[in-house]
């Protein structure tokens, strides 16, 4: 499996145990499948637009930032909710580059609720709604940029 060098990388560089080890995991599993989801977005913009600022004599840096970043928002909200979900709902990588009592993560947190001889069912439930919580949250709070990705972006032909 590939985590073996993956481990042995990050231990020469003493960034097992730390939350920087971990997100520069994160980040480079995510960058391949948002880069693509970008590029993939990026080709239903129609070329027009681009076509209509230049001839409006905008500049590439102007055009980038006042014409396809708005455009692109549904698709940065939807790509930042799923790398937030995948990351936050991570129980494997952290348990691997994680150990310390005191950096555990809510993943990892949640199966030491459970006591040797008893299971508290309702502080177990209660730690994964709480945890449940969050990724729902942040779904409310971008849901009006799926909306508007899937409604208000369309181009008529």
């Amino acid at each position: 499996m590939a985590l073996v060098p993956l481990f042995q990388g990050l231990a020469a560089l003493d960034l097992i145990n730390s939350y920087v080890g971990l997100i520069f995991v994160h980040a480079a599993w995510g960058l391949p499948w948002i880069t693509m989801f970008l590029r993939n977005f990026f080709t239903t913009v129609p070329v027009e637009l681009e076509e209509a600022a230049r001839i409006d004599g905008a500049s590439r840096t102007y055009t980038f930032f006042r014409i396809l970043l708005p455009v692109s928002l549904p698709a940065l909200a939807s790509a930042a909710a799923l790398q937030f979900n995948w990351v936050w709902n991570d129980f494997f990588l952290a348990l691997i580059l994680i150990y310390s009592p005191d950096k555990l993560l809510v993943t990892q947190r949640i199966p030491l609720l459970r006591g040797q001889y008893y299971v508290d069912w309702g502080l177990l439930s209660a730690a994964a709604l709480l945890a449940m919580s969050v990724p729902i949250l942040v779904f409310l709070l971008l849901q009006r940029y799926y909306v508007r990705g899937l409604v208000g972006w369309s181009v008529e032909k």
